[in-house]
Protein backbone atom coordinates (compact mmCIF):
# COMPACT_ATOMS: atom_id res chain seq x y z
CA UNK A 1 0.00 0.00 0.00
CA UNK A 2 1.34 3.27 -0.88
CA UNK A 3 1.69 5.74 2.09
CA UNK A 4 1.49 9.73 1.76
CA UNK A 5 3.02 11.80 5.04
CA UNK A 6 0.82 14.59 6.04
CA UNK A 7 2.60 17.74 7.81
CA UNK A 8 0.50 20.29 9.07
CA UNK A 9 2.07 23.70 9.42
CA UNK A 10 -0.03 24.66 12.38
CA UNK A 11 0.73 24.26 16.05
CA UNK A 12 -2.46 25.12 17.57
CA UNK A 13 -4.56 21.51 18.80
CA UNK A 14 -7.69 22.49 17.26
CA UNK A 15 -6.29 23.71 13.80
CA UNK A 16 -8.51 24.45 11.03
CA UNK A 17 -5.47 23.36 8.77
CA UNK A 18 -5.50 19.98 10.89
CA UNK A 19 -9.39 19.75 10.26
CA UNK A 20 -8.22 19.96 6.58
CA UNK A 21 -5.94 17.15 7.11
CA UNK A 22 -8.94 15.28 8.63
CA UNK A 23 -10.98 15.52 5.73
CA UNK A 24 -8.27 14.76 3.20
CA UNK A 25 -7.12 11.59 5.57
CA UNK A 26 -10.92 10.66 5.18
CA UNK A 27 -10.84 11.18 1.56
CA UNK A 28 -7.88 8.53 1.20
CA UNK A 29 -9.39 5.96 3.78
CA UNK A 30 -8.30 2.64 2.63
CA UNK A 31 -6.65 3.61 -0.47
CA UNK A 32 -3.47 4.61 0.98
CA UNK A 33 -1.31 4.78 4.45
CA UNK A 34 -1.28 8.25 6.40
CA UNK A 35 1.19 9.13 8.35
CA UNK A 36 1.54 12.73 10.03
CA UNK A 37 4.53 14.03 10.81
CA UNK A 38 4.92 17.07 13.97
CA UNK A 39 6.63 20.21 12.18
CA UNK A 40 7.98 21.01 15.99
CA UNK A 41 9.78 17.60 16.34
CA UNK A 42 13.09 18.86 14.93
CA UNK A 43 14.79 21.43 16.06
CA UNK A 44 15.79 24.61 14.62
CA UNK A 45 18.09 24.05 11.71
CA UNK A 46 21.64 24.50 13.14
CA UNK A 47 24.95 24.23 10.68
CA UNK A 48 27.27 23.29 13.76
CA UNK A 49 24.35 19.88 14.68
CA UNK A 50 23.71 19.39 11.11
CA UNK A 51 25.77 16.66 10.55
CA UNK A 52 25.31 14.10 12.27
CA UNK A 53 22.04 14.93 11.92
CA UNK A 54 20.08 14.89 15.20
CA UNK A 55 18.03 11.82 16.05
CA UNK A 56 14.61 13.61 15.52
CA UNK A 57 15.76 14.79 11.93
CA UNK A 58 16.67 11.34 11.01
CA UNK A 59 13.48 9.69 12.37
CA UNK A 60 11.61 12.48 10.42
CA UNK A 61 14.02 12.37 7.08
CA UNK A 62 13.19 8.15 7.31
CA UNK A 63 9.09 8.48 7.74
CA UNK A 64 9.73 10.43 4.57
CA UNK A 65 11.97 8.33 2.68
CA UNK A 66 9.66 5.45 2.99
CA UNK A 67 6.81 7.66 2.01
CA UNK A 68 5.49 8.24 -1.98
CA UNK A 69 4.39 11.65 -1.55
CA UNK A 70 3.87 14.44 1.21
CA UNK A 71 0.63 16.71 1.61
CA UNK A 72 1.60 19.77 3.53
CA UNK A 73 -1.35 21.51 5.10
CA UNK A 74 -0.46 25.23 6.16
CA UNK A 75 -2.07 28.42 7.39
CA UNK A 76 -0.71 32.21 6.10
CA UNK A 77 1.26 33.65 8.95
CA UNK A 78 1.62 37.78 7.95
CA UNK A 79 1.62 36.56 4.15
CA UNK A 80 3.99 33.62 4.63
CA UNK A 81 5.18 30.13 5.44
CA UNK A 82 4.14 29.56 9.66
CA UNK A 83 8.19 29.41 11.32
CA UNK A 84 7.75 25.54 12.28
CA UNK A 85 6.71 24.67 8.32
CA UNK A 86 9.67 26.70 7.35
CA UNK A 87 12.31 25.49 9.91
CA UNK A 88 11.54 21.65 8.82
CA UNK A 89 11.28 22.62 5.10
CA UNK A 90 14.80 23.65 5.52
CA UNK A 91 15.71 20.60 7.53
CA UNK A 92 14.14 18.79 4.72
CA UNK A 93 16.17 20.59 2.14
CA UNK A 94 19.47 19.93 3.70
CA UNK A 95 21.81 17.25 1.93
CA UNK A 96 21.87 13.86 3.98
CA UNK A 97 25.96 13.90 3.37
CA UNK A 98 28.32 16.41 4.09
CA UNK A 99 29.61 18.63 1.07
CA UNK A 100 27.68 16.58 -1.34
CA UNK A 101 28.07 17.97 -4.97
CA UNK A 102 24.44 16.38 -5.59
CA UNK A 103 22.70 17.56 -2.40
CA UNK A 104 20.87 14.93 -2.58
CA UNK A 105 18.09 14.95 0.32
CA UNK A 106 15.03 12.22 1.02
CA UNK A 107 12.40 15.13 -0.75
CA UNK A 108 14.49 14.94 -3.83
CA UNK A 109 12.02 13.74 -6.89
CA UNK A 110 9.30 12.73 -4.11
CA UNK A 111 5.75 13.86 -5.36
CA UNK A 112 4.08 16.98 -2.98
CA UNK A 113 0.59 18.77 -2.77
CA UNK A 114 -0.06 21.99 -0.96
CA UNK A 115 -3.58 23.57 0.72
CA UNK A 116 -4.42 25.77 3.53
CA UNK A 117 -7.48 27.49 4.96
CA UNK A 118 -7.13 30.66 6.62
CA UNK A 119 -8.19 34.09 5.69
CA UNK A 120 -9.59 35.89 2.47
CA UNK A 121 -6.29 35.16 0.99
CA UNK A 122 -7.29 31.69 0.97
CA UNK A 123 -3.87 31.21 1.87
CA UNK A 124 -2.36 32.35 -1.96
CA UNK A 125 0.44 33.95 -0.20
CA UNK A 126 1.88 30.91 1.54
CA UNK A 127 0.99 28.46 -1.03
CA UNK A 128 3.32 30.77 -3.73
CA UNK A 129 6.02 30.35 -1.23
CA UNK A 130 6.04 27.04 -0.91
CA UNK A 131 5.54 26.50 -4.66
CA UNK A 132 8.97 28.30 -4.72
CA UNK A 133 10.46 26.47 -2.38
CA UNK A 134 8.95 22.94 -3.25
CA UNK A 135 10.52 23.30 -6.47
CA UNK A 136 13.72 24.58 -5.21
CA UNK A 137 14.38 21.57 -3.27
CA UNK A 138 13.22 19.51 -6.17
CA UNK A 139 10.24 17.92 -5.34
CA UNK A 140 7.64 17.13 -8.28
CA UNK A 141 4.59 19.40 -7.41
CA UNK A 142 1.14 17.89 -7.88
CA UNK A 143 -2.30 20.42 -8.04
CA UNK A 144 0.49 22.62 -8.93
CA UNK A 145 -0.52 25.67 -6.09
CA UNK A 146 -2.90 23.59 -4.49
CA UNK A 147 -6.43 24.79 -3.19
CA UNK A 148 -6.64 27.86 -0.93
CA UNK A 149 -10.00 27.81 1.22
CA UNK A 150 -11.26 31.04 3.61
CA UNK A 151 -13.08 30.42 6.81
CA UNK A 152 -15.89 32.44 7.12
CA UNK A 153 -15.52 35.34 9.76
CA UNK A 154 -17.77 33.34 12.43
CA UNK A 155 -14.89 30.43 12.49
CA UNK A 156 -12.49 32.56 13.59
CA UNK A 157 -14.74 34.03 16.43
CA UNK A 158 -16.24 30.60 17.63
CA UNK A 159 -12.68 28.68 16.94
CA UNK A 160 -14.69 26.15 14.82
CA UNK A 161 -15.50 25.56 11.72
CA UNK A 162 -18.48 24.01 9.84
CA UNK A 163 -16.40 22.46 6.63
CA UNK A 164 -18.54 23.88 3.74
CA UNK A 165 -19.93 21.10 0.83
CA UNK A 166 -17.12 22.93 -1.69
CA UNK A 167 -14.24 22.31 0.56
CA UNK A 168 -14.95 18.50 1.04
CA UNK A 169 -15.50 18.32 -2.32
CA UNK A 170 -11.94 20.28 -3.81
CA UNK A 171 -10.23 17.75 -0.64
CA UNK A 172 -11.39 14.93 -2.51
CA UNK A 173 -10.71 16.04 -5.76
CA UNK A 174 -6.56 16.97 -4.40
CA UNK A 175 -6.69 13.77 -3.26
CA UNK A 176 -7.97 11.87 -6.65
CA UNK A 177 -5.22 14.06 -8.26
CA UNK A 178 -1.98 12.86 -5.88
CA UNK A 179 -3.49 8.91 -6.40
CA UNK A 180 -3.71 9.22 -10.00
CA UNK A 181 -0.36 10.91 -10.07
CA UNK A 182 1.39 7.67 -7.43
CA UNK A 183 0.18 5.67 -10.58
Amino acid sequence: MKKIVFIVGSLRKNSFNRSLAKLAEAALQDKVKVEYIQADAVPFLNQDIEFPAPEAVAKVRNTIKEADALWIFSPEYNYNIPGVLKNLLDWLSRPLVANDPERMTVVVGKKVTICGVGGKNKTASVRERLVDMLTFMRMELVSGAGYGFALPPAAFASGTWEVEQEVVDAINKQAAELLAALE
